[in-house]
């Protein structure tokens, strides 16, 4: 990572993080890369996804290649209005980059494991979800599921650790008398990863 003031290296923070974003993107190789947007979940060093058995993504992919994974979420966007009128603007957020192998699950319990994983991830508070039972029964066998088994992951926080003291403390007061949507869990996050 060309700025290394941004660069993240906490693996807890960037597990949760992964664990509650709702969509990354997959590129996976072709003539033209193939991005696309898609659900999916982490568990150990893994990036468990599912899909149907027909399309582009699936005949890329049934060739078990080396891809890459991305997800974001913006938090504040930061005004040219803030710093006094000063500011050039600029997007607060976090981002991660991951690289590695892709493989086909063809085992029947994997694939149950992964669908659960997938439905708890979206669906927390539903406890009774068992691929035993209801609309779940046998649906592991007629679905696309796979895995990327993580190679490489950088992550990127940029939440004003590149800022002049006196600016990070004028931005943070800007962000509070704001009061927008993420601007506390903005502020939340640059007290985490900025030390002043």
């Amino acid at each position: 990572m060309r700025r290394s003031d941004f660069d993240c290296k906490d693996l807890g923070f960037i597990q949760e993080f992964l664990n509650k974003i709702e969509f990354g993107t997959l590129v996976i190789p072709d003539s033209i890369p193939y991005a696309v947007p898609l659900s999916f979940c982490y568990e150990d060093s893994k990036i468990y996804l599912h899909g149907a058995k027909a399309g582009r993504k699936y005949e890329l992919l049934k060739h078990n290649p080396k891809v890459s994974f991305s997800v974001a979420k913006p938090y504040a966007y930061i005004p040219s209005s803030f710093l006094k009128g000063t500011m050039i603007p600029t997007q607060f957020f976090f981002s991660a980059l991951l690289e590695g192998q892709f493989c086909v699950v063809e085992d029947l319990e994997e694939k149950k494991h992964i669908l659960t994983r997938l439905v708890r991830k979206y669906e927390p508070k539903n406890s009774q979800m068992s691929m035993e039972s209801g609309q779940f029964v046998g649906k592991e066998k007629g679905t696309f599921v796979g895995k990327i088994l993580v190679e490489s992951l950088s992550a990127k926080a940029k939440f004003g650790q590149n800022l002049e003291s006196a600016e990070w403390e004028q931005i943070m007061q800007d962000l509070k008398n704001r009061k927008e949507k993420r601007d506390a869990e903005t502020i939340e996050l640059m007290q985490r990863f900025v030390t002043k």
